[in-house]
């Protein structure tokens, strides 16, 4: 696998964690509290960027006669039972929110490692720069549930 093709991979798996985070979010939100229904609205409008970068990361993989890798059974029920733990006691907006920033930050910091490498052609490394300014947006968008 050669560098863009790494970075690429970092971009599916960035936008497949996030967009599996999101609708196990979705499930836990508590709708009785103010808020609530915007931030779901939210919330299904993020799932459907993440999953159209996942798509596009997906096909630009394929098209390098590629598939994505998938995260190993037990990373993705780390993350499910991790999530439901930290829901459990509290499923507020604000918390919601708090949790998919922490998620936008990590994907943020992933993507910038890779970058700060360099060497990746104009096409790779843009659409790596689209994925981490859209999370940078997200932060803020989530910023007014805390």
């Amino acid at each position: 696998m050669d560098k863009n093709e790494s970075l690429i991979e970092e971009i599916y798996k960035n936008t497949k964690m996030g967009g599996d985070s999101i609708v196990d979010l979705l499930d836990r939100a508590d709708v009785s509290q103010a808020n609530a229904a915007e931030l779901k609205s939210e919330m299904t409008y993020e799932l459907g960027r993440y999953r159209g970068f996942e798509k596009r990361a997906e096909e630009k993989l394929g098209e390098r006669g590629l598939k994505p890798k998938e995260l190993p059974l037990g990373a993705k029920m780390g993350a499910k039972v991790g999530m439901f733990f930290n829901t459990m006691l509290d499923a507020s907006p604000s918390h919601l929110a708090e949790m998919m920033i922490n998620g936008a930050s990590m994907g943020i910091v992933e993507l910038e490692k890779k970058l700060n490498d360099g060497g990746y052609s104009p096409e790779a490394e843009s659409f790596a720069r689209e994925v981490a300014d859209y999370e940078k947006s997200t932060i803020e968008r989530l910023g007014k549930f805390l």
